[in-house]
């Protein structure tokens, strides 16, 4: 009888991943994934950077769309009405200029709803400007403001000021070119509320620095010396569009601030709704500050006890309390973006060189004034 041999089955081989090449495989992955996510948010910060120069030339052709319909009039950087009440006339915190943009961006609606009578921070207004979120007026990359009711990135050039808030005090004009104490001139004579002191010549030299300044009505307060006049003559004195003799093309109008808005977009405030740069006024006197580093760069105030140094130049201030940084900054990495009075929208470094941020800021610097200029001219090249 033959017998047979059985033999087993040899067991297949199971194929899979040595350890060797998994890690390979991670190790691949993990590199295209450092190739991928950073070109990933570069997009993404490309395009809300997009955004934010859309919303930009948006607000500032509505600037200049107001101009064309108030006698080429920029709007008031803020509104400071005064009103009848109980005790006699007084001084309000009316608004910004960013509610005189509404007609001019598809809002006519809740203009018209506005109560120029009372302050913004009153009712009806409190109400209607904190619930209304306008996309024009917040940058994708500012959390305080964009998808925020009430939020607000964009600040307007409010030229030079002596760095010093006096007080909260209605009566007195926070931020003027007939109260800023400035002696353009050095002839000693300065422009003080306080004291009541008013010099129509240093006064029109603060004025050619900047682009929009406040409306300010003469209330019962204002009773001391020529305060009066000082008051009068703010009755709104932002630049007229085709007197900018610095160029437009060379003139900010807006730019970003991540500390804009204060209450809302309504606030009329200077720390709110605009940005400027802090002089020492008391080492100016007939000096040209603006290519004075010295007086530039060192910020210090007025009051001789202080030596803080205001971070004034792009991106220098970005954390502070709501509305109280009026100065330039962003989100957007090394930059911060900006329009000018031509209705053009760009980006400037946050290592722009300090005499030509300065030039920029001004819209008449160049501009003789008593045989005084408080600048050299900008060249195009220069930012």
């Amino acid at each position: 009888m033959q017998s047979r041999r059985f033999t087993a089955a040899s067991p297949k081989k199971r194929r899979g991943f040595t350890l060797i090449e998994l890690l390979v495989v991670i190790s691949i992955i993990a590199t295209l994934m450092s190739l991928i996510l950073p070109a990933i948010q570069n997009a993404r910060e490309a395009g809300r950077r997009t955004q934010c120069l859309n919303n930009l030339r948006n607000v500032t052709v509505a600037a200049l769309n107001f101009a064309s319909s108030n006698k080429s009039r920029l709007p008031a950087l803020g509104y400071f009405p005064t009103v009848s009440t109980g005790s006699g006339p007084a001084r309000i915190m009316g608004r910004s200029w960013a509610l005189e943009m509404l007609p001019y961006m598809d809002q006519q609606g809740t203009y018209d709803r506005w109560n120029k009578d009372a302050a913004f921070d009153a009712a009806p207004n409190l109400q209607l400007a904190s619930t209304l979120y306008i996309e024009a007026f917040a940058c994708p990359n500012d959390e305080s403001a964009y998808v925020t009711p009430g939020g607000l990135s964009y600040v307007a050039n409010a030229g030079f000021g002596d760095g010093v808030v006096i007080t909260n005090n209605l009566a007195v004009p926070e931020h003027s070119f007939s109260a800023e104490s400035m002696d353009w001139d050095g002839d000693g004579v300065v422009c003080d509320y306080l004291a009541g002191t008013y010099d129509p010549d240093d006064a029109k030299i603060t004025q050619a620095t900047g682009v929009f300044w406040p409306e300010f009505e003469v209330s019962g307060a204002d009773t001391t010396g020529q305060q009066p006049q000082i008051v009068t003559a703010t009755r709104n004195g932002s630049a007229t569009v085709g007197k900018i003799y610095d160029g437009s093309g060379n003139t900010l109008m807006f730019g970003e601030n991540l500390n804009a808005g204060g209450t809302n977009w309504a606030d009329p405030r200077t720390r709110a709704c605009g940005f400027m740069v802090p002089v020492d006024a008391a080492t100016v006197n007939g000096t040209a500050a603006a290519t004075s580093l010295q007086n530039i760069h060192n910020m210090i105030g007025i009051d001789a006890s202080t030596s803080q140094r205001y971070p004034a130049f792009p991106n220098e201030a970005k954390t502070g309390p709501e509305g109280q940084r009026p100065y330039l900054n962003s989100n957007h990495p090394g930059i911060v973006v900006v329009s000018m009075c031509d209705g053009s929208a760009r980006t400037i470094s946050e290592n722009i060189d300090e005499s030509v941020y300065i030039k920029l800021i001004t819209p008449n610097g160049t501009r003789l004034r008593n045989g005084i200029a408080v600048e050299s001219p900008l060249s195009a090249d220069q930012f």
